[in-house]
């Protein structure tokens, strides 16, 4: 089952965070203590988050964390790929970008019927994961657009 990691979770409420403070620099200790989370855990997910361009570092006393870009540019997928090094790949061999992608360990790989429908389901997915942005998360507003829409995927 595609599931986020913790880290992933923790970047988002981290992102969100920041994001409501509009422009003000948010130390990770106010993060940790807002979520009740460990602060070295949050430290290293804004590691994370700066060393990938998301958010920028202000050192010193009075220093703290900024989003690099606004919340609206700020991607899902970005988020992902910036904790796990990675995009969400639902399988081994089927990425988004490469449905010829023969470089997969799987044993039956050349007689697969299923990574072309899961091919297309990648790139959904993908879409997906771009469109929402952390500008998402700080409305309620989508949930209920989301849990009251269909989502359909033509194979």
């Amino acid at each position: 089952m595609l599931r986020f990691t913790k880290k992933t979770e923790y970047a988002l409420l981290s992102l969100q965070y920041i994001a409501t403070k509009d422009g003000t620099l948010v130390p990770a200790k106010e993060i940790a203590d807002a979520h009740g989370l460990s602060f070295e855990i949050i430290a290293k997910v804004l590691h994370l988050l700066g060393k990938n361009g998301l958010i920028q570092s202000i050192q010193g006393a009075q220093g703290g964390y900024l989003l690099n870009k606004e919340p609206q540019m700020i991607s899902l997928s970005d988020v992902i790929t910036a904790i796990e090094g990675k995009p969400s790949q639902l399988v081994e061999c089927v990425s988004g970008d490469d449905p010829e992608d023969t470089t997969c360990s799987c044993t039956v790989y050349s007689n697969c019927t299923i990574k072309d429908p899961m091919t297309i389901i990648q790139k959904k997915m993908d879409e997906m994961l771009q469109s929402i942005t952390i500008k998402d998360f700080l409305h309620t507003q989508m949930y209920h657009e989301l849990s009251d829409s269909t989502i359909t995927i033509d194979l």
